[in-house]
């Protein structure tokens, strides 16, 4: 986690000089959202809430932005179905993404933005049958994009961010479309 945030800060400052013009501002960015997964590990449905957060580095300049976000899923798991099969399941997922967006209707305070991302997601799934104390585990790496929609309210120095992502992992193999509020700080 040190190295990847080592990376983000380390690389997205280069965008305040990438303008000819050095109108670029930096800000930082944090969302949070939930959504619905429906997944299957192991022939065990792994189907509930599942959270998710963002935490970004980025630049803007005009209608554009640029960011490296990481992200982070919190574990699924079905407690109903767990308890009745005497089997735990999770799923942690973490990804790393270079987003981009655009500021399609603009005005000095409101805006409506689209986006669009690619990465690499980190994941572990678990299934243990607790009654045999038998464990099927996978990780790995994969690729990941999204794409993002949204309005934003701007203040010189603070966005507040309502919209919607969509995320497509390969591996494993899963769409999901989150809903989420998040804060941005323009430096």
């Amino acid at each position: 986690m040190k190295k990847m945030s080592f990376i983000i800060f380390a690389i997205v400052p280069s965008l305040a000089f990438a303008g000819g013009d050095n109108d670029w501002r930096l800000y930082l960015r944090a969302d949070a959202g939930i959504t619905y997964s429906d997944l299957t590990v192991a022939d065990y449905d792994l189907g509930g809430f599942q959270g998710m957060f963002n935490f970004a580095a980025g630049g803007q300049s005009g209608r554009w932005r640029a960011e490296l976000a990481w992200q982070e899923r919190a574990t699924v798991s079905e407690l109903f179905s767990s308890l009745l099969t005497q089997t735990m399941a999770s799923v942690e997922q973490h990804g790393l993404m270079a987003n981009g967006y655009y500021d399609v209707l603009s005005s000095k305070y409101f805006a409506w933005y689209v986006g669009a991302g690619a990465g690499l997601n980190n994941y572990e799934t678990v299934v243990s049958y607790q009654n045999t104390g038998d464990e099927i585990r996978e990780d790995g790496y994969s690729a990941m994009l999204g794409a993002y929609t949204g309005l934003s309210v701007n203040f010189e120095h603070i966005g507040i961010d309502v919209g919607v992502d969509y995320y497509y992992t390969f591996k494993p193999s899963l769409n999901s479309v989150v809903p989420k509020v998040g804060l941005r700080i323009i430096f």
